[in-house]
């Protein structure tokens, strides 16, 4: 997707999402490294009209995204057996206080509404949500959260904030403040840039003699 190249600091070892099961039977993801993503030094031959700290900056931030919510996934999975979306559809409606529809739990979670419909599937079948038939339109059902479900996530919710306090930890008071003012900025534009039309897919590269 971005232009890291073979043989370059920008493209840490890939890992083995499998994993490797110890002594004890507990998985160990099998990592090998993981850093921001640096561009080729040829980088303004390649992209003339690219920049080079927006791509370094815009691939670390997804890798770190993927990077954090894979460990989140991880314990998640280990305590409770589930996947974190999962997990995640369980917490906003233990947060909403109510009954919701599913579309209104996809529109938080912000998943496709079919994945949603197996998110909900694999909640019922462990009694931790329940369907019940919205009165006022037929065509559709409200979520409700069970005793059982809140005592999950009064379990892992708790565990959450260890994780993520955790993977911050390398970074002071102030470093996480700002890395949450600098966030909060991206975010705001993602949602200007989505108001406008597509950014077409075109432009020029210049290939290097090394890629053939």
């Amino acid at each position: 997707m971005w232009p890291v190249h073979r043989g370059s600091r920008s493209l840490p070892a890939p890992e083995d999402s499998r994993g490797r099961v110890r002594r004890d039977g507990v998985i160990r993801p099998a990592v090998r490294t993981r850093a921001a993503v640096r561009v080729d030094a040829d980088f303004a031959d390649e992209y003339p009209e690219g920049d080079a700290r927006s791509t370094e900056a815009y691939a670390s931030l997804v890798r770190a995204g993927q990077a954090v919510l894979a460990e989140l996934d991880r314990c998640i999975a280990a305590s409770i057996d589930v996947k974190q979306p999962i997990f995640t559809a369980l917490a906003v409606l233990d947060g909403a206080g109510e009954s919701l529809t599913p579309s209104e739990i996809a529109e938080r979670v912000l998943v496709a509404s079919a994945t949603m419909t197996a998110t909900l599937d694999a909640l019922e079948r462990r009694g931790w949500v329940r369907r019940v038939a919205n009165p006022a339109d037929r065509r559709s059902v409200f979520v409700e959260i069970t005793s059982e479900g809140r005592a999950v996530a009064d379990q892992v919710l708790p565990g959450i904030r260890a994780v993520e306090k955790t993977m911050m930890s390398t970074l002071t008071v102030k470093e996480r403040a700002q890395l949450v003012d600098l966030l909060d900025k991206v975010l705001h534009r993602s949602v200007e840039v989505a108001r406008e039309a597509p950014i077409p897919m075109t432009g020029q590269r210049v290939r290097p003699d090394r890629l053939g």
